[in-house]
């Protein structure tokens, strides 16, 4: 029935809510400032609610989700800072960059039969920082498989299974535990943690009961790796409009100056430099008025040639010639007018 469960939800298992305030209740409040952040991230953070509220119980910080179906992504990216619409085994997240790792993976099994808790478990763990805190969110049993890597990598574990009735569903604990800075072989803790998947357990503790347990670390603000090994098109348009060409001020000011400014010709234009600008496109689509005709005006230049005289008889010279001609529309009667450049005394040679 549990495995029947799982693939409908796409082993999606939201931690309750109730969960989520007693495990806050034995970390201490963030402390950032604006030179240092604490980051939180859940790679399985379905439609972000966990995270969120979190994230609220414990302070001001950042958050990071991962999030495999696309409904409940998009959800995500609604309560949550940053989100990934994708596998947590297809993304680029930079090592030692979150405060805390609130790991509640799916409940199953890959195709070569490893279970996901555990792969989750060792591929997402490097992202959290030394110091960082862990919330590993399980059924019981399945500690023992990651008693090794857990005691080897964590310090500071306490282990707790969920109240009454949340506990009934998959007989679920949560394990919270300190990153070391160091990995060191601990047989003891080895040993307290396989025990811990079969015997009894103390149930979480309600809020305020016990004080806080853990510290979340802060880390050097700003931009840090996160982001899919796929391309996402809405994700790199976003990505383009704060870091690409577009966002370069040098360049945004050449294309679109702030303000339009008037240019005033050191001479008065002749009618020969007013028809170069309209054929050059420099006056193209303008409307002229002068009070008693209104007309459209798009100006164009084109290549002719002519024959010109030749030193030797055999061979036949031409000589290309750019030609001017601007086409006005009056606007009132809709009649086309074409004024072409004509007379060889006007043509300038290429």
């Amino acid at each position: 029935m549990a495995r029947l469960e799982s693939t409908a939800t796409a082993q999606f298992y939201p931690t309750p809510p109730s969960v989520v305030e007693r495990v806050a209740a034995l970390v201490r409040h963030a402390q950032p400032s604006h030179r240092r952040a604490v980051r939180l991230l859940d790679p399985c953070c379905g439609a972000g609610d966990a995270l969120r509220q979190f994230a609220d119980a414990v302070g001001e910080a950042e958050t990071y989700g991962i999030e495999i179906e696309q409904h409940r992504a998009a959800d995500a990216r609604r309560a949550l800072d940053h989100v990934i619409a994708g596998s947590a085994f297809a993304v680029r997240v930079a090592a030692d960059a979150f405060s805390c790792l609130w790991l509640n993976p799916p409940y199953d099994q890959d195709e070569g039969g490893r279970r996901l808790e555990h792969s989750f478990l060792i591929a997402i763990g490097r992202t959290l920082t030394a110091g960082g805190v862990l919330v590993y969110i399980v059924p019981q049993a399945r500690l023992a498989q990651s008693a090794r890597y857990l005691s080897a990598h964590f310090d500071d574990l306490r282990c707790y299974r969920f109240q009454d009735p949340e506990h009934e569903a998959f007989g679920q604990c949560a394990l919270l535990g300190r990153k070391r800075k160091v990995q060191a072989v601990a047989p003891d803790m080895r040993a307290t943690i396989e025990r811990w998947a079969t015997g009894e357990i103390p149930i979480l503790p309600e809020s305020g009961t016990v004080g806080p347990l853990f510290d979340l670390p802060p880390l050097p603000s700003g931009l840090i790796t996160f982001a899919s090994q796929f391309v996402e098109p809405e994700e790199a348009a976003v990505e383009a409009r704060q870091r690409g060409l577009w966002a370069n001020p040098a360049l945004v000011e050449r294309l679109w100056p702030a303000e339009e400014r008037a240019v005033r010709p050191l001479m008065p234009l002749r009618r020969g430099h007013l028809a170069v600008m309209v054929a050059a496109g420099f006056l193209n689509n303008i409307v002229l008025d002068d009070g008693a005709r209104r007309v459209l005006v798009k100006g164009r230049v084109s290549k002719a040639s002519r024959n010109v005289e030749s030193a030797d008889p055999d061979v036949e010279v031409e000589r290309e010639f750019l030609r001017t001609s601007v086409v006005m529309l009056d606007l009132e009667s809709g009649v086309f007018e074409e004024i072409d450049q004509g007379g060889d005394l006007a043509e300038a040679p290429c």
